[in-house]
């Protein structure tokens, strides 16, 4: 009798773990995608092919859908940092990737979580070579 009373608080512990260890290894998977597209850029002079690729490969293991990414090159002007095209950047010029993923949770409603939930990460490295 106790077991009855005890086992469906025990299920929900579990998959609540599971599915929490799944949620901060998809966080972790993205936050190295970011860092890794941002050394792309940095040493490909901000090539969005080689920094696509660069997040592909870091976040091949991502369940579902593959994450989106935002990739902004930025030069300093007196002192200000002012958005530039990252077709036209030199060395010293700073690139910043944000990846962002969809995550959706296994038991929302029964651990009372939202349905899914957005992971993101940015990075920025300046850039060695052009």
């Amino acid at each position: 009798m106790e077991f009855a009373l005890v086992l469906p608080v025990l299920i929900v512990m579990i998959f609540g773990m599971v599915d929490m260890g799944m949620a901060i290894n998809a966080q972790a998977i993205v936050g190295n995608a970011a860092r890794e597209g941002a050394r792309a850029a940095s040493f490909s002079g901000a090539d969005t092919t080689a920094t696509n690729n660069a997040i592909s490969r870091a976040s091949a293991s991502l369940i579902g859908t593959a994450p989106t990414t935002n990739i902004t090159c930025q030069t300093m002007v007196s002192g200000t940092p002012t958005a530039i095209a990252c077709s036209s950047v030199s060395p010293g010029d700073s690139v910043q990737v944000k990846v962002s993923y969809t995550y959706k949770w296994i038991t929302p409603g029964v651990l009372g979580l939202p349905g899914q939930s957005v992971i993101v990460a940015t990075s920025q490295m300046r850039i060695e070579s052009a």
